[in-house]
């Protein structure tokens, strides 16, 4: 092996260690970012609902209860897929809050 093939190799190793420690970076980042927003987002939910109980037994409670489980739903769903996208599993979240612990 030349001198030229040996720095080249340790060069692709000191990258994929890189790209490695910049992935699993952003991985925490996305992971602390979408359970910023989706607790954000049921708190909003939470916060309508109790803007809106004033419906109780009134014609509009079931458009406001239908409003409500839609937006829930779909929160759930772009939660999910976001972290799907991202790789994010529940063992790495796991691992994480340990590692904050």
């Amino acid at each position: 092996m030349t001198k030229k093939e040996k720095n080249h190799s340790s060069a692709s190793l000191l990258s994929n260690d890189v790209y490695t420690s910049w992935r699993t970076g952003m991985k925490q980042v996305m992971s602390s970012y979408l359970d910023t927003n989706e607790k954000l987002a049921k708190e909003t939910l939470g916060w309508y609902e109790k803007a809106t109980a004033w419906t109780k037994d009134t014609p509009w409670e079931p458009l406001i209860k239908t409003q409500i489980s839609s937006a829930s739903k779909m929160l759930e769903g772009s939660t999910s897929m976001a972290r799907k996208l991202w790789q994010i599993e529940e063992e790495f979240l796991e691992e994480l809050q340990e590692a904050q612990a």
